[in-house]
């Protein structure tokens, strides 16, 4: 049970209001980006044009989305209590149990992605599986290595961050690790916005929340998501580009 916490557990000093500050000034600083960004993009290129350009456009309206999740995170924790970022999660461990409690929560993780598959195309509803990237994302060698990067390297260490380092831990202090798992698993999924990807991120969400409350250490949940996402990125490359 999330609910039996060891002493090693120190709850962080930022309080559920910190948290929803920190979405807020994620909201605030990632709409006016991205607005700015499609109407720059549309009056530069015209309306025909815009959609030449709009993979380079996603990719960086993605690094510009994972700026302010790590400034919303950063802000309400380490700034504001002047704590480490040891707080947020960025903690030793101990590598040999750190492992097997990895390679557990990343072939649950794959299981439940593949199983999820086999349950939608059973049931006929294809619509509700996660949408794969265009083929425009994998053609070119720019397009590639910056969609690797975002996917594969920087998206593991912010979401880590702030949906477990950050909100995980702070909702967990206030209301139990219990909801603080559920609660960060559903705002991490909400995040993707893609309604087909909702249930197989939120069970993901929630292994990773369990995997920090195992280890103590944010860095597990890092190597965990950076190798499914890898693993994720070469199938939809090899098979689906």
């Amino acid at each position: 049970m999330l609910e039996e916490v060891s002493p090693e557990m120190v709850p962080p000093p930022w309080t559920v209001g910190d948290i929803a500050r920190g979405v807020a000034v994620v909201v605030a600083i990632f709409i006016p980006i991205l607005f700015v960004m499609v109407v720059g993009a549309v009056l530069i290129f015209g309306v025909e044009g815009y959609s030449d350009h709009l993979v380079i456009l996603t990719l960086l309206g993605s690094f510009a989305l994972y700026g302010a999740l790590v400034f919303g995170a950063w802000r309400f924790s380490i700034a504001k209590y002047r704590c480490g970022w040891g707080t947020l999660g960025f903690r030793s461990f101990n590598v040999k149990r750190g492992l097997i409690v990895v390679a557990v929560a990343l072939c649950a993780a794959l299981s439940i992605n593949f199983l999820y598959g086999v349950v939608v195309t059973h049931f006929g509803i294809e619509h509700l599986e996660p949408m794969p990237f265009p083929p425009e994302y994998t053609q070119g060698a720019v397009n590639i290595a910056m969609l690797s990067f975002l996917v594969v390297f920087l998206a593991p260490f912010v979401e880590e961050t702030f949906f477990r380092g950050f909100v995980f831990s702070g909702i967990g202090k206030r209301f139990g690790y219990g909801w603080g798992a559920v609660l960060s698993a559903l705002l991490f999924a909400l995040a993707h916005l893609q309604l087909g990807a909702l249930v197989p991120i939120f069970l993901l969400g929630l292994l990773l929340a369990w995997l920090y409350w195992r280890t103590r250490s944010l860095w597990t949940c890092i190597f965990t998501h950076f190798a499914y996402n890898s693993l994720i990125l070469l199938f939809m490359i090899l098979f689906q580009g």
